[in-house]
């Protein structure tokens, strides 16, 4: 019996093996379908940088070296980044590659049974789930009447090599769907987005040489949420200022942003990508799909646009929160529904959920080190967990305090 499985070896599964290898779980095992690490990170699209830089990038003792604070890692610096760390701290030894679990069973309410693809069974006393959300992609249900041109999801997209002369429409404006388009608008006949609303909050990733996400600290975020809405016309001044066609794009796209809390009412999208289309490479932002002809190549939208000889179309549109190899009950769990994004009432510390929780702004990089160490400590007993009914009444103020905010 192992005293602790991990599931991905992503920067997420990496920190939650240190940490318990720290705690004392020295038999940890970390379970990864590829034969590298990196996670989904690892198959991102080519160009794939950082939107949040090296300062909050990194693992807090782990340090990067000086000069380096307000660089942003390219996606093959940050995985040497996330393999040095793995060496230095003797986590690579624990990861187990080319494992990919294809079943989840629980046994009698004590342990975990853990089968994989080659019919390795293991069995361990508590489970580490590390997988990120970021696997099951969400399509809008009027992709069922796209039969006559094709269609794919950003998960998938590595470069620009097939889009080359077509009419191509992103839908989706988050980071991924922006960095998207700006590549795809250089090299297509014709690049649109489609927003349902807005994009998220952009912001660049640097003020001159310093890197933007400095200001990401309680000084400024833990100013009451309703002052976004003073803040936010002082900031699309300050952008329009410039007299830079990309920030006049920024600041068009951030005003679209319905909520009354501006900034501090939505997620951030920390990239000119879109923005840089826009303004340099002739990409239109248009609304919603509202009706499709010809299967899929004439498009209808909310705002009164006709697309029209559409070729592609590329959904940047997220992910369910759906982990197929675990039993009934769990496959469906939205961490976001649960105490503090991790731990489920009715299984206690005997699993937790490492890396879905999300800041608005910031980095992901940093939660997900502060939720493995407290998985650590709860793992080994030097925390205890409130009961099972704190922990509903808890996850539900918290949630009641999310949609207060994020309208």
């Amino acid at each position: 019996m192992i005293s602790c499985i991990v599931i991905g070896a992503g920067p997420g599964g990496i920190v939650s093996t240190k940490e318990l290898l720290e705690k004392g779980f020295k038999d940890v095992l970390c379970l990864e379908q590829s034969d590298s690490l990196g996670g989904v990170f690892a198959n991102s699209y080519d160009n794939l940088l950082l939107t949040s830089s090296v300062t909050f990038s990194m693992f807090s003792d782990f340090w990067v070296g000086e000069g380096k604070n307000h660089h942003f890692w390219t996606k093959d610096e940050a995985l040497e980044y996330w393999q040095s760390y793995s060496n230095h701290f003797g986590v690579t030894d624990h990861v187990q590659f080319n494992s990919k679990v294809t079943s989840v069973i629980e046994i009698a309410h004590k342990c975990w049974q853990i089968k994989l693809e080659s019919g390795t069974v293991f069995e361990c006393e508590r489970l580490v789930l590390a997988i990120g959300n970021n696997t099951v992609p969400k399509f809008p249900n009027w992709s069922k009447q796209l039969t006559s041109i094709s269609y794919s999801h950003s998960k998938d997209y590595k470069n620009v090599k097939g889009f080359e002369g077509k009419r191509v429409l992103v839908v989706g404006g988050g980071e991924s769907g922006s960095d998207v388009a700006y590549e795809i608008s250089q090299v297509a006949e014709k690049c649109w987005v489609s927003l349902r609303e807005s994009t998220g909050w952009i912001v660049p990733r640097k003020r001159g040489d310093h890197a933007a996400d400095v200001s990401t600290h309680r000084g400024i975020w833990d100013l009451p949420r309703e002052y976004g809405q003073y803040l936010s016309p002082f900031v699309l001044k300050l952008e329009r200022g410039r007299k830079d066609p990309v920030f006049d794009a920024l600041a068009d796209l951030n005003e679209m942003v319905p909520s009354k809390n501006g900034i501090w009412g939505i997620f951030g999208t920390k990239t000119l990508a879109l923005p840089k289309a826009i303004a340099h490479h002739g990409c239109k932002v248009v609304g919603e799909i509202v009706d499709i002809k010809d299967g899929g190549s004439t498009l209808k939208t909310a705002d009164g646009n006709l697309l029209e000889h559409v070729d592609t179309i590329i959904f940047s549109t997220g992910y369910h929160n759906y982990i197929d190899f675990m039993p009934e009950g769990l496959q469906a769990c939205d961490p976001r529904d649960i105490y503090k994004h991790m731990f489920h009432p009715d299984w206690g510390d005997r699993i937790a959920w490492i890396g879905w929780a999300r800041p608005a702004f910031g980095s992901q990089f940093p939660i997900m080190e502060m939720q493995a160490r407290y998985c650590a400590l709860v793992f080994n007993g030097d925390l205890i967990l409130p009961e099972p009914e704190e922990m509903k009444e808890i996850a539900i103020d918290d949630m009641t305090v999310y949609k207060t905010q994020f309208e």
